[in-house]
């Protein structure tokens, strides 16, 4: 399943459908894999004019981005 972010497209594209914000707000983020709750609303209202499939449970428990194909696990 891939990630909120890879949903999005990415740490850049994500910051610019949510209307411009800071792509270091993003990449925050995806690093600590949270995303404060009072940011949620916003982020689904992005997601739902983008075509993005996304679930309130997604936003709470932030799953780590899937390996790119080719990519090998260490």
């Amino acid at each position: 399943m891939k990630s909120v972010f890879q949903k999005f497209g990415g740490i850049r594209p994500m910051a610019a459908k949510l209307d411009g914000l800071p792509v270091s707000t993003v990449k925050s983020w995806h690093t600590s894999r949270t995303i404060p709750r009072w940011r949620h609303a916003s982020i689904l209202a992005a997601a739902a004019a983008n075509d993005i499939a996304l679930t309130e449970d997604e936003l709470i428990n932030v799953r780590a981005d899937e390996p790119a194909v080719g990519d090998v696990a260490a």
